[in-house]
């Protein structure tokens, strides 16, 4: 199963965290006018994007996704910060939304490793 060693490479985490990272900072420090208006709620937008950012980093050694997890929280904060000087505002409602878009994803990560865990251990 090659394809199975490569998705669960530190290689593979680091692309999928590297990923999300130039996705969600173009989404996030653009402009609000030059992308227009998604349907839905800001907050729901955040806390999809972040969750979305997180399980790119799914994959791979749990002691770097927490990490990286970790490292995606930190962005969310950096981003707020940065986004009065790109013409956007910086709410700390939607940092808040940010990590409970990390702390969804982490709680599926968590749900998936015991899962696999105990497909192992009855194997």
């Amino acid at each position: 199963m090659i394809w199975r060693r490569c998705l669960y490479s530190s290689k593979a985490q680091l692309l999928g965290f590297l990923l999300g990272a130039v996705t969600v900072s173009l989404a996030t420090l653009m402009p609000a006018s030059t992308l227009g208006t998604p349907p839905g709620s800001d907050k729901l937008h955040h806390v999809l994007g972040f969750a979305f950012w997180t399980l790119l980093c799914a994959f791979g050694p749990t002691r770097r996704f927490i990490l990286l997890a970790l490292t995606i929280v930190l962005c969310g904060g950096l981003i707020e910060l940065i986004q009065p000087y790109v013409h956007r505002r910086g709410e700390w409602d939607d940092f808040w939304a940010d990590c409970a878009g990390v702390g969804l994803a982490a709680l599926v990560h968590c749900l998936v490793y015991l899962i696999k865990k105990r497909g192992t251990d009855t194997a």
